[in-house]
């Protein structure tokens, strides 16, 4: 009979135990979609069946630029990472949780001040931003229809900005990562 009760409370303890280990770090994921202090590196290709016959190109080949001289790298810290980036277009701010485009050129901008218009169906602008470690990015949200989140990689993330965004001075929007 002791034995018994000695094995009894023994596997009462064994399961209580164990019930507090599992719940210990399972149900508390606390690791943010990015992490501060990497570096990532952005580009930006261009698709549309008038401008570019629909075919995705790099934007310094539609400013006749070298290939990657528009390109930009920065650490994820607590400032805007690309500011005025792609000769004065966006502010883009990256943090542990988002992304976060402000379109900072002004109407009658000398590059883009033409351009400003709603975009059409079968244009596509996307922003390549590949980190130089792996991140834990898993899906998103975002407060604007005509913006979405490819994730090619775990460390390659591509903002496309389509059909009906408003692309006009002052336009911005924040992509939600979970």
């Amino acid at each position: 009979m002791k034995t018994l009760k000695s094995i009894s409370c023994y596997l009462i303890l064994s399961l209580a135990l164990s019930l507090f280990t599992s719940c210990d770090s399972d149900d508390d994921n606390t690791t943010p979609p990015i992490t501060s202090g990497v570096s990532v590196t952005v580009a930006n290709t261009f698709q549309s069946t008038t401008i570019t016959s629909g075919v995705e190109t790099a934007i310094e080949d539609l400013f006749m630029q070298p290939a990657g001289s528009l390109e930009a790298t920065a650490t994820i810290e607590n400032a805007v990472e690309f500011p005025a980036y792609l000769l004065g277009l966006y502010d883009i701010d990256i943090d542990q949780n988002t992304i976060s485009f402000e379109l900072v050129a002004q109407a009658g901008d000398a590059t883009y001040g033409d351009l400003f218009r709603t975009l059409e169906t079968g244009t596509t602008d996307r922003y390549y931003f590949t980190f130089d470690e792996p991140q834990n990015v898993s899906g998103f949200s975002t407060d604007n229809d005509s913006v979405g989140l490819r994730i090619d990689a775990n460390n390659v993330l591509v903002v496309e900005i389509g059909e009906g965004f408003e692309f006009q001075p002052g336009a911005s929007f924040t992509i939600t990562l979970n």
